[in-house]
């Protein structure tokens, strides 16, 4: 079983572009043209540096589908392209996995099994989870290496 622990993680200002769609479209690939647009873009608008991480933001909004955002953290007085997202993502206590190589749901399905035996809640409202990828992960050639992280109601006390 992988490592599942619990951090604190700041606010932070977040750029990045928009996809919207279902399950299946996701599934079958959908997300990346977007993933790869949206670091051509930060590249291009040097948003980015050897330290900064690409960030995927998902929100389930709909009974068929989600919207995520994937862009990185940036400084709140960036004036945001008309092409681009600013979100201010609050701080909060996640629960976070590691992943590497295919099939990402199966680290999802533990992380949310975990998080039920430790009796943590899910915070039931805006941000579902997000993923941090390294920022030279290409979606087309490469499997997944990236940190999970699902938002959970601050009830218990972070060691």
């Amino acid at each position: 079983m992988k490592e599942c622990r619990m951090i604190r993680k700041s606010s932070f200002y977040f750029i990045g572009l928009k996809w919207t769609g279902t399950y299946e479209a996701a599934a079958h690939g959908g997300i990346q043209p977007v993933i790869q647009a949206s670091k051509d873009r930060l590249h291009e608008l040097k948003l980015t540096n050897e330290h900064s991480n690409l960030i995927g933001l998902s929100y389930h909004d709909r009974i068929d589908g989600f919207t995520y955002y994937i862009g990185t953290e940036a400084i709140k007085s960036q004036p945001i392209p008309p092409d681009m997202h600013g979100i201010i993502i609050p701080s909060h206590d996640y629960a976070i996995t590691e992943h590497k190589g295919q099939h990402a749901w199966k680290s999802y399905e533990q992380l949310y099994r975990w998080l039920d035996d430790q009796g943590y809640q899910i915070n039931g409202y805006g941000l579902d989870h997000l993923d941090v990828y390294p920022m030279d992960y290409d979606p087309f050639k490469m499997n997944p290496s990236l940190t999970i992280g699902v938002p959970i109601k601050s009830s218990r006390s972070l060691d």
